[in-house]
This record gives C-alpha cells, sequence and structure tokens, in this order.
C-alpha cells in the first residue's frame, strides 16, 4: 500500500500512501521524532457501518508500517456527514481499540471529499 517516502531535514518523515495525494498536494502520513500525524482515512464502502469498519482497518495498516496497534493512538478527530449514525457505530468503532481509547472529537460537517464518503478519522500516534 506504501506509495512513497521522503524524508526532509528536521527529521520529518512523510510518506504517502495513494496516488493521488501528490496531485492533492498532501501527505498521508507524517513522522516527527516519536508522532505520527495520520491525514484523514475516507472509505469507498457501500453503507456508514461498512465505511467505519475499513476506515479502521486502513488506520491499522498504516500503524504496522510503524510496529505499533491502536493503543499508540493518543488523538483522534471524525468528521462525518451524520452524528447519529456515527454514534449507533460506536460498537464497530470500539471494536478496533482493544479498551484502549484515545481522545475524541466527533465533528458533524454538510459533506467530505466525495459524496460517497460519510465519515473520515484522523489521528496523532505516539511511537514508543
Amino acid at each position: 500500500m506504501l506509495f512513497g517516502c521522503v524524508t526532509t531535514n528536521q527529521g520529518i518523515e512523510r510518506k504517502n500512501y495513494f496516488p493521488w495525494e501528490n496531485d492533492t498536494g498532501y501527505t498521508q502520513v507524517v513522522k516527527n521524532n516519536n508522532t505520527l500525524y495520520i491525514s484523514g482515512i475516507t472509505s469507498e464502502k457501500i453503507s456508514f457501518e461498512s465505511q467505519v469498519d475499513d476506515i479502521y482497518i486502513n488506520i491499522k495498516k498504516i500503524l504496522s508500517d510503524y510496529n505499533v496497534g491502536t493503543d499508540a493512538i493518543v488523538k483522534e478527530v471524525i468528521f462525518t456527514i451524520d452524528i447519529e449514525k456515527l454514534k449507533s457505530a460506536i460498537p464497530i468503532r470500539k471494536a478496533h481499540f482493544d479498551g484502549k481509547y484515545p481522545s475524541a472529537s466527533w465533528v458533524e460537517v454538510k459533506r467530505l471529499w466525495s459524496e460517497s464518503h460519510f465519515l473520515e478519522v484522523e489521528v496523532v500516534v505516539v511511537l514508543p
């Protein structure tokens, strides 16, 4: 899934996971010292619930590149077009955290990048 990796000055490392990142002008993962900043992850799955599951599966794939799990996530921001559906999907989300939850903010928005996206999740991770 890794598309590219660039290390810049001051120990900042940038990893692209998708070919469209450069076209759009962002980097999926930026590592600064022992902190990862993971840009918003979305999904093209059909249902809200399947998007929630798919997003956290993809976050875990990124985390595995750094040999950590979801317990290393310290901050999570979820943007959603339907906060009530997000509340209903709490059990799906919680299943990915093994009881160790990050600080979190959930925000309802009018629309995301694509009309097919129901939510977008960005996280901050502290590496050991």
